[in-house]
């Protein structure tokens, strides 16, 4: 996030998690429309038996079950690592705090 009066770069721990609860539920959700499409390709191409499209149908499902597989564990794993940055910049915010805290004020 842009802080556009000062032009600096801000970043909010409490944005990151945002992001990580909503990538996570779409991981989440995505989990059923997958397992769908591949079990519907199944059943299709089991009722097409004979059919020369039979064979591709089952193909099909068979083939996207891994690529949107990785795609929900992707997400998965984006969740996660944003849930990371946001402890990160907070200890690193902490620590800051903490060091600067250290220092000896100068009477003026």
């Amino acid at each position: 996030m842009a802080d556009h009066t000062t032009g600096k770069v801000v970043i909010k721990p409490a944005d990151l998690r945002a992001s990580a609860g909503v990538v996570k539920t779409l991981g989440e959700e995505f989990g059923a429309p997958i397992q769908n499409a591949v079990n519907t390709s199944a059943t299709v191409s089991g009722q097409l038996t004979g059919w020369s499209i039979a064979g591709g149908l089952a193909q099909l499902g068979t083939d996207w079950s891994k690529p949107l597989g990785d795609l929900q564990q992707r997400l998965a794993n984006t969740a996660t690592n944003l849930e990371a940055n946001a402890t990160a910049h907070e200890h690193n915010d902490q620590a800051a705090a903490g060091a600067w805290a250290l220092i000896p004020q100068v009477a003026k």
